[in-house]
């Protein structure tokens, strides 16, 4: 047996290569994340690299290559035995295995690499940054925009270069409870995770919160819709959450009032108003 140390995709990927090219069969891993307790796996344990190299360079596919990098996101420890097994497969047994939707193992990948994405689609939609001053080291005194979110997988390390693309001139934080990213206009940084501050909130948050009550439009209201896109597990990490409920409470009363406004000072109008009213009423439900 072979005890194997991972923190990343990309050491995962450089031995997986190198079990690979001396074909070494999944059931002799034992895969751990960095930073675990060592288990005693007796004196089988040693170093793969002494076996001799069967194929000095093992192919994949591209796409599996891909999948493996969102996968490798996947809060779950098992990840890492999932992805070698079927690299193995794909080198040693059927270079196509990726085709085959109906392989349990093919399926499960496939199912971790969409909560991935959706993981990840969430984080870019719903992070929300919060002003504060801080003090740099010449003794002035800079914005630095700090954002709490709890993602589902570990996905931050991956998409820290994305929000500093998106917010490359403001110095901020994103703290998650498994990871932290700091951006200083010109390195980003990674760090362990963090815990919840509820007092970084500023004037900024109560502008943002009465932009949004301004955009709210209660005709468009869909209940359904909207928590298929924006889960309420998210919803604790929004400055606007405390709203949704009042406003969705005050959606019908504000609909109704528009269409009186609309139709009640023309004659004949008074159908076509409640036509409207009940066309609303689908809409909210779907």
């Amino acid at each position: 047996m072979f005890v194997l140390e991972v923190d990343s995709f990309a050491r995962w990927r450089q031995q997986a290569r190198e079990l690979l090219k001396r074909a070494v069969v999944p059931e002799q891993i034992a895969w751990r994340q960095a930073g675990q307790a060592v288990l005693d796996f007796g004196a089988g344990a040693g170093d793969f690299l002494s076996l001799p190299v069967r194929d000095a360079s093992p192919k994949v596919p591209q796409r599996f290559l891909a999948l493996a990098e969102e996968v490798a996101c996947f809060d779950d420890e098992r990840r890492w035995s999932m992805l070698y097994r079927l690299a193995w497969r794909l080198v040693f047994e059927d270079r196509r295995l990726l085709d085959l939707k109906v392989d349990d193992q093919v399926a499960c990948l496939y199912r971790m690499q969409k909560s991935v994405a959706r993981d990840k689609h969430k984080m870019k939609a719903f992070v929300r940054f919060q002003r504060l001053e801080t003090e740099l080291g010449s003794g002035e005194h800079a914005a630095h925009f700090i954002a709490w979110f709890e993602p589902q997988h570990l996905i931050l390390p991956a998409l820290a270069p994305f929000f500093v693309k998106r917010f490359t001139t403001m110095r901020w934080s994103i703290l998650t409870p498994r990871a932290c990213a700091h951006w200083d206009l010109q390195q980003l940084t990674l760090t362990a995770g963090a815990q919840r501050r509820r007092d970084t909130g500023d004037d900024i948050e109560q502008l943002w919160l009465q932009y949004y009550k301004s955009i709210f439009n209660p005709a468009r209201l869909k209940l359904k819709a909207m928590q298929a896109e924006m889960p309420k597990k998210y919803w604790r990490n929004l400055p606007e959450a405390p709203l949704i409920g009042e406003l969705q409470r005050d959606a019908q009363r504000r609909v109704d009032k528009m269409l009186d406004d609309g139709y009640s000072q023309t004659p004949g109008k008074a159908v076509q108003s409640q036509y409207l009213r009940a066309q609303q009423q689908r809409l909210r439900n779907r």
